[in-house]
């Protein structure tokens, strides 16, 4: 299971109040977010990389696959999105206002809001409350007007679960081709080199993956 921090556009705005004790937070220790339920295939086939790699014998099948998975990750990571049909398991350390921001779009559904005590118990917050904006980029839930805030006196750190699935589709074909096409391009690399710097797509594959890539505009 992989997990990813976040500075939360509010840190450094919220203190934490309860019966514990009162204190600022951590200026980047609002949310952290980890893949809970892996998809089960991948955007691209074991043959459609060796029909564009040209390769014409099966005794790397198995590689490939890792290459495959392993190059999809490194593309989620560096674009900010979420490929095939996924679900994401978020931990806030303080609710950060009417509207909470949800990594790696696209957002299809939240599945569970909840406070989580100190044992891990969780106390669910009714989806009565909120709705989801699933084509803002990121994608985002929404307290309604005259409702409260969750609010959690039991726990300090993470005590704030938001569980909720992302991706373009539980398909391949639901995945826009230049994200595909930047895949293969980094898959069959890395099979002819053996080398993959995860952090870094070649520029080959980046051309592609440069076009599905999250950045924030601020319109003054």
């Amino acid at each position: 299971m992989s997990f990813y921090s976040e500075t939360s556009p509010y840190s450094g705005l919220a203190a934490k109040t309860g019966r514990l004790i009162s204190k600022s937070l951590p200026k980047d220790g609002n949310r952290i977010y980890s893949v809970e339920v892996e998809p089960t295939i991948e955007p691209v086939s074991i043959a459609e990389v060796k029909a564009f790699a040209k390769l014409e014998y099966d005794e790397e099948d198995s590689l490939l696959e890792g290459f495959i998975k392993s190059a999809r990750i490194a593309s989620e990571e560096y674009t900010g999105k979420t490929f095939i049909s996924q679900t994401i398991l978020m931990l806030m350390d303080f609710w950060p206002g009417t509207v909470v921001e949800l990594p790696r779009p696209p957002l299809i559904s939240v599945t569970k809001v909840a406070t989580l005590d100190e044992s891990g118990t969780e106390t669910e917050y009714g989806s009565d409350n909120y709705y989801i904006l699933t084509s803002s980029n990121p994608g985002k839930l929404v307290l309604k007007q005259s409702v409260s805030e969750p609010i959690n006196t039991e726990r300090d750190y993470g005590g704030f679960l938001i569980r909720y699935k992302a991706g373009y589709g539980s398909g391949g074909e639901d995945v826009p081709s230049y994200i595909r096409e930047g895949i293969k391009i980094w898959t069959a690399i890395i099979q002819a080199t053996r080398v993959m710097d995860p952090k870094n797509p070649p520029p080959e594959a980046r051309i592609f993956l440069d076009i599905a890539r999250t950045v924030r505009v601020m319109i003054r």
